[in-house]
């Protein structure tokens, strides 16, 4: 039966290093992970296992390979019953690389620089030295002529003495010229055996990166193999839930392949390890977007310039789709954000069957989280790289419908509607969306919502003509005493452009208040249901191939004429 001992990151350095007669030699061991504990953002909590000998006295077991960035206060050691574990220290250990030993034919080639840089050195001392003798040359002759004088020499001496001192300046400038050729030469051959040594010596020995280590002080009654465990937690790990959504058009049936997409950067590679992937720390920053309320506000001069601005540009450039949670006038609902049609980049299924990875995972569901036991060894390098790791799928029903919110996207999106949803233990993450084998795009899917309905946005459905305008003949503008009242009336045409029934959801907006000066008033709604908390106003439409419809809804905004609205449409 093993003990297990817990201490706190005061773990008693000064004694094993200053205690009383302490044994000098040192055991030294490497440990190995065996299992990992992944938290669903971030964290892992690693176990890792190993041996050292002992004799039967007090020892130091120096514990390697571990994480670099161990949380020392989780630190936790297994030893067996019969042995006393006195003290325990952690730290992060830094290999310093030997002196690298050179080549002998990079030594060669070096050496030979070193003779050609004494020969330029010896063939430059000789042009200088040719230079000086050429300007002397032509000082003896430039004094010759001068003391001729009255001198009388014949024509025959004169040219005597012209053709000593020209054959003399010819030689000297000759041995010059070869001279400066023979230095380029060698400059020349030394850049290429440079760039022999730079070929030779471009492969550089592998860094050892530092890893984490623990030194332990036990004491044990009899000598043998001693079995050790260590676990603790770390941060530099985690993964987040990625989703392969796979839609059957004709059966009406969604297979969800649940997957894990996995990183580390712990300092330590992972070998043949095996992962449980819980969903304890679960990141709550991932949400839906939403239709929020649309609250009027006053123009004050000098502060609403840039917002007056940005109200004036046109909302059809705005490419996520926003859905609105109604609690009242229908049933709640929870529209996936869709980001459109992209090129498929990269290969969608793993190499494994996701049918048969999941009969190696059990899940296990505890009062506050989820985990999976995978039952797979993997391999995860401490490299910061992704990996796609395999949960299990799960085929349920859904019903295909059309949605569409003109007011922030002139194009209406394609949802598949899924109910008892929360039977699925989804979490937030990215879906990579796949109808009918044909890869769509990509979505986010975030089940923190208490809606009845999940809806997962297919993409954008541009058989769905959707066309948004002010309908300026029963739009106004009058001031009558104090205040001004704007009417303001739109036109939202939708087309059925497919060559089956369509079932559409449409949403649209009206502002509202929570200034006491400014009132809003919704002048005409038509069939569509209101919630007049949020301003939404919804249309379930049903269109036939080829079919048209037309919606209208009016609102009028009433404010003092001495103010200005910033965000009125």
């Amino acid at each position: 039966m093993n003990k297990l001992i817990t201490l706190t990151g005061l773990l008693l350095t000064g004694t094993l290093l200053n205690a009383q007669g302490l044994p000098t030699d040192t055991v030294r061991v490497d440990a190995t992970i065996n299992n990992s504990t992944v938290y669903f953002g971030y964290g892992a909590e690693l176990t890792h296992e190993t041996k050292a000998r002992v004799d039967g006295t007090t020892k130091i077991i120096v514990i390697s390979q571990l994480s670099t960035s161990a949380d020392i206060n989780s630190l936790q050691v297994s030893v067996p019953e019969d042995v006393a574990l006195l003290s325990q220290r952690y730290s992060v250990f830094y290999p310093t690389l030997p002196p690298a030993v050179k080549n002998r034919d990079v030594e060669r080639l070096e050496d030979s620089i070193l003779l050609m840089n004494k020969e330029i050195s010896r063939l430059d001392n000789l042009v200088q030295v040719d230079q000086e003798v050429l300007n002397k040359t032509g000082s003896l002759i430039e004094g010759a002529m001068n003391n001729i004088g009255d001198k009388t020499i014949s024509g025959e001496e004169l040219l005597k003495l012209v053709e000593y001192y020209t054959g003399r300046i010819e030689k000297i400038k000759t041995n010059m010229y070869n001279n400066r050729q023979l230095i380029t030469q060698a400059n020349v051959r030394i850049a290429e055996i440079r760039k022999r040594i730079a070929l030779m010596t471009a492969v550089t020995p592998v860094k050892q990166r530092p890893y984490g280590q623990v030194t332990l002080q036990v004491m044990c009654k009899k000598a043998g193999d001693i079995p050790l465990q260590l676990s603790y937690y770390t941060n530099n790990a985690g993964w987040v839930a990625v989703y392969d959504v796979r839609v059957n058009s004709k059966t009406n049936k969604v297979k969800m392949v649940y997957k894990a997409s996995l990183t580390q950067t712990t300092g330590v590679d992972w070998k043949k390890t095996k992962l449980t992937l819980s969903t304890g720390t679960p990141n709550f920053g991932v949400t839906a977007p939403l239709l929020t309320p649309w609250y009027l506000q006053l123009y004050v001069p000098g502060i609403y310039t840039d917002l007056e601005r940005r109200a004036s540009l046109s909302n059809a450039n705005r490419n996520i789709v926003q859905s609105y949670v109604d609690n009242k006038a229908m049933a709640e609902e929870v529209v996936v954000n869709g980001y459109g049609t992209l090129k498929l980049e990269k290969k969608l299924a793993d190499n494994i069957n996701p049918s048969t990875v999941q009969q190696y995972t059990s899940l296990t569901q505890g009062q506050l989280n989820t985990s999976f036991e995978i039952d797979l060894p993997y391999d995860i390098a401490s490299d910061g790289q992704l990996n796609s790791v395999t949960i299990k799928d799960q085929e349920i029903a859904c019903v295909l419908k059309n949605y569409a919110v003109p007011r922030m996207d002139k194009d209406a999106y394609l949802l598949a509607e899924v109910a008892d949803w929360q039977n699925l233990d989804l979490l937030p993450g990215d879906a990579n969306i796949i109808m009918d084998d044909t890869y769509i795009g990509k979505s986010v899917i975030d089940p923190n919502s208490t809606a009845d309905t999940l809806n997962l946005s297919l993409g954008r459905d541009r058989r769905i003509a959707v066309k948004r305008s002010l309908v300026k003949e029963m739009s106004s503008l009058k001031t009558s005493g104090g205040n001004t009242k704007q009417v303001f009336t739109y036109e939202v045409i939708v087309k059925n452009n497919k060559i089956t029934d369509v079932n559409l959801l449409l949403k649209e907006q009206h502002p509202l208040s929570t200034i006491k000066e400014v009132e809003v008033k919704l002048e005409e709604g038509g069939e569509a249901m209101v919630n007049a908390e949020t301003g939404v106003l919804t249309w379930k439409i049903e269109l036939k191939p080829g079919e048209s419809r037309k919606v209208r809804f009016s609102y009028s905004v009433k404010y003092p004429k001495d103010k200005k609205i910033v965000n009125l449409k």
